[in-house]
């Protein structure tokens, strides 16, 4: 399984509001807000820690004069700077505002599920991705589900959006709501794997194909190590589903300080 590959890194989340209300987000919709400074001050402490930071929400599209601004931030202190969206609003943009939007990213993941296909069509997804591609890397965030097994649909999608000339397609694991039993289709990943270099899985992925299992691993996942997340509160938390916070950010600098995280030998945000 060491052809699979995850990715790792930092993940923020500016404000938790969303144009969309999909029933399995993780996310509480509201209005907090993390305060300005504290938000753009950050890359400079994160790229002691890391390379790479990844912004989600919420909504980030929302936003899109502080997303520019934390990127030039990321760029100027040699962070790769990566940005998750529903794509929803780019929709109506300019291309000048796209290529602002775009200016300082690394890469643009368009999310793709079956609650974003009954919003909208995968033809506007694929509008929305051809925007984008004119001025950064596309990426894919691919929730996968029950349905994408059934005649091999999995492959079929994946390798269409490769050929649209998507650069990254990340197949998701669904955490905090449905079930999915990926084991009968391990092969199938494996088989993507060595197609496209640029297929990922998530970690949650990664350990249940590798262990063979869907708890109990040998060896913990990478809760708190290769990853960490922060929320719009400051919380700072071993994955984007923990509710369970070691610190909270009252300055940028605090990110600094040590945090110990617990191992997990299993995932408790699969549903049960």
């Amino acid at each position: 399984y060491e052809m699979l590959r995850s990715l790792v890194g930092s993940e923020m989340c500016i404000r938790d509001r969303c144009n969309f209300n999909c029933s399995f987000c993780y996310r509480e919709g509201g209005e907090e807000t993390m305060d300005e400074k504290l938000f753009l001050g950050l890359p400079k402490y994160l790229s002691r820690i890391t390379d790479q930071v990844a912004l989600g929400g919420g909504e980030p599209t929302l936003f899109p004069e502080l997303v520019s601004k934390f990127a030039e931030e990321c760029k100027k202190y040699g962070l790769i700077c990566n940005v998750t969206t529903n794509g929803y609003a780019i929709r109506k943009w300019s291309d000048e505002k796209v290529k602002r939007f775009s200016e300082n990213l690394t890469m643009v993941s368009v999310s793709l599920d079956r609650e974003k296909i009954r919003q909208w069509s995968l033809e506007e997804y694929l509008k929305v991705v051809k925007k984008l591609q004119k001025h950064t890397l596309v990426g894919c965030n691919l929730l996968i589900d029950e349905e994408m097994f059934k005649n091999a649909d999995f492959i079929r999608i994946v390798s269409s959006l490769f050929h649209e000339g998507l650069d990254r397609v990340f197949a998701l694991y669904p955490k905090n709501a449905y079930s999915v039993d990926i084991l009968p289709y391990k092969n199938y990943y494996l088989y993507l794997s060595t197609v496209y270099p640029k297929f990922y899985v998530d970690d949650l992925t990664y350990k249940i194909l590798d262990e063979g299992k869907y708890s109990n691993w040998k060896k913990p996942c990478h809760y708190g190590k290769d990853i960490i997340s922060i929320n719009e509160k400051g919380e700072v938390t071993g994955c984007s589903f923990s509710n369970s916070h070691k610190l909270i950010l009252k300055k940028p600098e605090d990110i600094l300080k040590d945090i110990v995280f617990e191992d997990r030998f299993n995932c408790p945000y699969l549903a049960r």
